[in-house]
């Protein structure tokens, strides 16, 4: 694991006018396809560097972008402890690769490559730190209210849909380049050119089900169906991400639903289907765990959402370093960011539910990897 290369500095009316500058420029869009392909010439040295030398000038853009979007969240939002640390994080992250020389030689290259790793590793709590920081405003906002005073709507799923597709961007363009320095068999960076879905999967049930098992002594089974074998060019981190916070969901509705009580009735499997269109693979995750009211469908996607108690306590547990047990539920993200990670190449999740009986959720993905998502 890299060293993290961070410093600590108060801002200057210069390092203003320099975040601001780069927050007014426009990023550049990206294809799967497109990084695939270029990632296939990754040999020629020439080509490492143009790499390089594109992430030199574009992740600082994003980054700056990001800065300039967090300091303008409404309600004090951005003064909060855990939101003020996260806008400290990129903006370090923002001088600390501009400060940089342009990475011209290999040698250069090399340097700016375990820097990036670096600044990844540092970034691997904001998702948890965003959410303190929402927990934080929501009691920020029930104490106002109870005194009475009116609160304006905000919608911050839109701010953190465009944030956390910003950041899967920055991190899929940093882990690709990172990635192609150290070669794998059947990959290409963080693409593996064959992907199994269904083998992505079972690993993702091994991980959800241990977690189950962990938490409520047993875990139902999941039956796979359909297109099994299909491949195609993706990256099996997102995908199993998906598939793993989707899994979760299910194996806890199916055990709190039939699973409770003396008798501990048999639990009904959970089923996956697979189909591959001319375009798009398909894959629908079933289970009969009781489904969700049709009233609670459009909070599913607010970040805000959870069916499993103690929010914050689940924070808590995630940030403290020595508190190593694994999280059945309860964070609240991790629906609205399994969308976030399969629209981030052109795919798409979406969930239908029967209450009273359980929950179908479809999950797209692009199979041809070309459709141009403009990350922010």
């Amino acid at each position: 694991m890299a060293t993290p290369v961070m410093f600590d500095f108060e801002l200057t009316e210069e390092d203003e006018h320099e975040i601001m500058f780069y927050s007014l420029r426009h990023s550049s869009p990206v294809t799967l396809r497109e990084l695939y392909q270029f990632g296939m010439q990754a040999k020629n040295k020439q080509t490492i560097l143009i790499a390089a030398q594109y992430l030199h000038e574009e992740l600082p853009i994003r980054l700056a972008r990001r800065v300039r979007d967090l300091r303008k969240l409404p309600f004090g939002l951005a003064e909060t402890e855990s939101i003020a640390e996260v806008i400290r994080l990129y903006e370090k992250s923002f001088f600390v690769l501009r400060r940089l020389p342009p990475p011209k030689t290999m040698a250069l290259e090399e340097e700016f490559c375990k820097t990036l790793d670096a600044v990844m590793v540092q970034h691997n709590d904001v998702q948890t730190l965003v959410a303190r920081g929402l927990l934080q405003l929501h009691q920020r906002r029930k104490e106002a209210e109870n005194s009475g005073k009116v609160i304006e709507n905000f919608d911050f799923g839109e701010f953190l849909d465009r944030f956390y597709l910003s950041r899967v961007g920055m991190r899929v363009l940093a882990g690709q380049h990172i990635m192609l320095h150290q070669p794998q068999e059947g990959f290409v960076g963080v693409i593996q050119s064959e992907c199994r879905p269904a083998v992505v999967c079972e690993y993702a049930v091994h991980d959800a089900g241990r977690i189950c098992d962990l938490n409520y002594g047993r875990a139902p089974e999941v039956i796979m169906e359909g297109a099994v074998d299909m491949k195609l060019p993706y990256i099996p981190e997102h995908l199993h991400y998906i598939f793993f916070e989707l899994l979760k969901n299910s194996m806890r509705a199916v055990v709190e639903r039939h699973g409770k009580g003396a008798e501990r009735a048999p639990l009904p499997p959970i089923v996956v289907v697979y189909a591959e269109g001319s375009e798009d693979v398909a894959i629908k995750i079933s289970d009969r765990g009781g489904g969700i009211a049709r009233s609670g469908l459009n909070r599913l996607w607010t970040y805000s959402f959870t069916t499993a108690g103690d929010t914050e306590q689940k924070i808590n547990q995630i940030l403290d370093s020595s508190d190593q047990r694994p999280v059945m539920a309860g964070f609240a993200h991790g629906l609205p960011l399994s969308r976030i990670h399969a629209r981030a190449f052109g795919g798409d999740l979406s969930v239908v539910s029967m209450q009273g009986h359980g929950t179908d959720v479809y999950i797209y993905l692009s199979k041809l990897g070309d459709r141009e998502v403009h990350i922010p």
